[in-house]
């Protein structure tokens, strides 16, 4: 008999990994929102799978940042349920509040042609064959292995965050202790039941960049490039930073350049979701920093432009 053990432990921690991308960022990212734009779905996911796990991370690190000060495991899955449960609790309670104060606008019909419909339907077929991949493999790769998973295997075993080694900001890594809290000790395929909400991520990112910039046809067409470009599909199963990067530096990409582009009124609200997206970059990996460059780029084009007028 075919022991599918490794499926099981998905599924079973698949609950704890809604919580954090819907339950906590589902609210959140409605929350803070224009109530015209909840009907890009796409942007809203995106921003769901960015915030829930930052706001749970951000918990997560004052839980081990504390603990580590007072040498005691305050890293335990009841505090930190606890506190995930009370920031899902506090959006909802705001996203009611404006769900009842805003108006919602008519939703246009979706009329999708052969082609497009072909795309979507090999995104969905490589995005369920890369969720059964990453579910089977353990972390193999050597920076997972050794470093990210290493250090969400370490939170777990103290219970804080040690203060005697060096990180990496502990966006994945804090996630990753998290998902394997319940278990009472370590099993990579609870901690990987995180990367496919990544992964489409990713993708509702790249479909948000064409779709805030250009066409629901452009979205399409660059979200199908980049879920069907094979190391992709190799990365997205990894467990590595590179999937979660490109996400965030794509999402906030694509909210700046929505703001650069809008007229005066309405884009203050899309540069601070670009920043705070590009806050959770940064606390992936500190690469996400380019950024900065192709910001500051602009501002010097936008300065020569208007001393040439």
């Amino acid at each position: 008999m075919i022991d599918l053990y490794w499926l099981r432990d998905t599924f079973l921690a698949l609950p704890l990994a809604v919580l954090i991308y819907i339950g906590v960022g589902l609210p959140w990212a409605l929350v803070v929102l224009p109530r015209r734009d909840w009907r890009l779905r796409m942007l809203v996911i995106a921003l769901a799978f960015a915030l829930g796990p930052a706001l749970v991370t951000a918990w997560l690190f004052a839980l081990g940042a504390l603990g580590a000060s007072l040498q005691t495991p305050l890293l335990r899955f009841d505090l930190s349920l606890i506190g995930v449960l009370v920031i899902a609790a506090v959006g909802i309670g705001l996203f009611w509040r404006k769900l009842r104060r805003t108006t919602a606008e008519p939703m246009q019909p979706t009329t999708w042609s052969w082609d497009e419909k072909l795309l979507i339907a090999l995104i969905g077929a490589a995005i369920l064959v890369r969720f059964v991949v990453t579910a089977y493999w353990p972390f193999t790769s050597y920076d997972p292995l050794w470093v990210y998973a290493f250090q969400g295997r370490l939170y777990l075993l103290e219970g804080f965050i040690p203060q005697n080694i060096g990180y990496y900001p502990q966006f994945m890594q804090l996630q990753y202790s998290f998902m394997q809290m319940p278990w009472g000790g370590f099993n990579d395929h609870a901690a990987r039941a995180i990367l496919p909400f990544l992964h489409f991520g990713s993708i509702a990112a790249a479909y948000s960049l064409g779709r805030l910039l250009f066409t629901r046809r452009v979205a399409l067409f660059t979200a199908a490039i980049w879920a069907l470009y094979p190391h992709m599909g190799d990365w997205s199963r990894i467990g590595d930073l590179e999937i979660p990067l490109a996400f965030l530096f794509t999402l906030s990409a694509a909210l700046f350049l929505y703001a650069w582009s809008m007229p005066d009124k309405g884009r203050r609200r899309y540069a601070i979701l670009a920043g705070l997206v590009f806050g959770v970059a940064m606390w992936t990996k500190p690469t996400a920093g380019a950024f900065v460059w192709g910001v500051a780029l602009l501002v010097a084009a936008a300065v020569s432009e208007a001393h040439l007028d």
